[in-house]
């Protein structure tokens, strides 16, 4: 249910307006020709970004336009790598890739190495939001070489935090939590109060992860506080939906709500549609909570329908879990292990452990309650495999010192096979999985409505 924050690289273009204001910017645009406009109109782009995608959108590409026809190659490049961002801000992973594939030939062609790891560092950040892990890794791996042989301490702490964030999202605690505190070392000794906001945004959600509740709400406030001083919308909305997901998990659900509340409203204010997903999600948790089943359909379905168009899958994998478990709790184990089985194949599909090991304990528990012990005891063992596997690799995270074992990484990171746009297309498998997953969410709720009725006009008769 949370939100982990994945560090963006800016590679902002060394201008005397770069801390200036967007009214500012505007202003000086008027009066700009040749490179200076098309700097501008980047940092425009960069000022606007999280919080008016679409804006950011016009202002990269209109930049792109000038430097083309004036065969600038440097500005084509950093266009191009902001039209990435603002795609991404706008929830649309693959044209952001796609832009940011076409940033890193120019960078190459230069050379800057500066726009070179910042391309690398935003395609990790795309990848991962794919569940690509191993491609998410090889570009971190990638950025952070570079940034290490600059000796540029803040992109090697951006580095350590996504490269912790794709060890998170594998269910690897011990090794997340190892880089996510090398990044937080590294930006507070430097003051760098953003970067400092998402490292405790991320160790907020691993402890979140392992039900250490009160743990998460105190890295989670610290960030909001930063993140409300930086004027920053997007990460402000990302604190509160954490921090109400957080009182969610730990029962207090009224003033979760209210958190939600303000979280969802921001999101749509800046047009996040992957974070209105995500806080839909939550909400329709709270009514499931408070057993209103309608409201907490509703808002499952506007969530999974923002999920599937913006293509994260991770993310359905998790929602169809915890309504499996949902409908488990109410004992529609038919309804439940339907739900458990859509989970798994999505969760297979980007080889989530994490979800895949709590798809088979609750398919194995639910499978016993209806008395099929040969499938019990199936998804029982592939738990059990699958579950030593996870506790191997984190041997010893919260031990009573919480030291964090500063070992080599010795993972073996893997280049992408090809960086071909149609890799990115979703296969027509896929697809596929989502029209009978569609159909199969339908005819539940129908099901439901129906049987409810049903019950209602049978009490009904005298």
């Amino acid at each position: 249910m949370k939100k982990i924050a994945l560090i963006i690289l800016l590679c902002l273009p060394l201008l005397s307006l770069a801390d200036g204001t967007t009214d500012s910017l505007k202003y000086a645009l008027t009066k700009a020709s040749g490179k200076d406009k098309i700097n501008i109109l980047n940092q425009l782009n960069i000022q606007v970004r999280t919080t008016e995608p679409k804006e950011a959108l016009k202002y990269s590409e209109l930049a792109y336009t000038f430097a083309l026809k004036s065969k600038d190659t440097a500005g084509m490049a950093m266009s191009l790598k902001n039209t990435g961002l603002a795609f991404y801000f706008m929830g649309d992973y693959k044209k952001a890739i796609t832009n940011t594939e076409k940033a890193l030939v120019l960078f190459k062609k230069i050379p800057d190495n500066t726009g070179i790891s910042a391309c690398n560092n935003n395609l990790g950040l795309f990848y991962s939001e794919f569940g690509k892990y191993n491609q998410a890794l090889y570009f971190f791996q990638q950025s952070l070489n570079i940034d290490q042989k600059k000796q540029d301490t803040s992109g090697v702490a951006e580095s350590f935090v996504n490269i912790g964030q794709v060890y998170h999202l594998q269910g690897n605690y011990v090794k997340a939590l190892e880089y996510y505190k090398k990044s937080l070392e590294l930006v507070q000794a430097i003051d760098d109060d953003y970067n400092t906001g998402l490292s405790l945004i991320n160790i907020g959600a691993l402890y979140n992860g392992t039900n250490q509740y009160a743990k998460s709400l105190t890295y989670y406030k610290k960030a909001l506080e930063i993140f409300s001083k930086l004027n920053d919308k997007y990460n402000v909305a990302l604190c509160y939906s954490n921090i109400g997901s957080s009182l969610l998990d730990g029962g207090e659900i009224e003033n979760a709500k209210l958190v939600l509340d303000k979280a969802l409203s921001l999101r749509k204010s800046i047009g996040d549609k992957s974070g209105m997903a995500r806080t839909l999600r939550n909400i329709g948790l709270y009514y499931e909570v408070k057993n209103e089943e309608d409201s907490a359909s509703n808002y499952f379905f506007k969530s999974i329908m923002l999920e599937l168009e913006q293509g994260n899958i991770a993310d359905v994998a998790t929602l169809l879990k915890d309504k499996g478990a949902h409908y488990s709790k109410k004992e529609a184990y038919e309804i439940a292990i339907g739900f458990f089985l859509n989970s798994l194949e999505f969760a297979r599909e980007i080889n989530s452990p994490p979800i895949i090991k709590d798809d088979y304990m609750e398919l194995s528990e639910t499978y016993a309650k209806i008395r099929d012990f040969e499938n019990a005891y199936k998804y029982s063992k592939l738990y059990i495999d699958i579950n030593d596997s996870l506790n191997t690799l984190n041997a010893g995270l919260f031990s009573k010192d919480e030291n964090i074992i500063n070992s080599k990484d010795t993972t073996l990171i893997k280049k992408p096979e090809s960086g071909n746009a149609e890799e990115h297309n979703v296969s027509y498998n896929l697809i596929l999985k989502w029209v009978f997953l569609l159909l199969f969410i339908s005819t539940t709720i129908l099901y439901i409505r129906e049987k409810r009725k049903n019950k209602k006009n049978s009490c009904n008769i005298n």
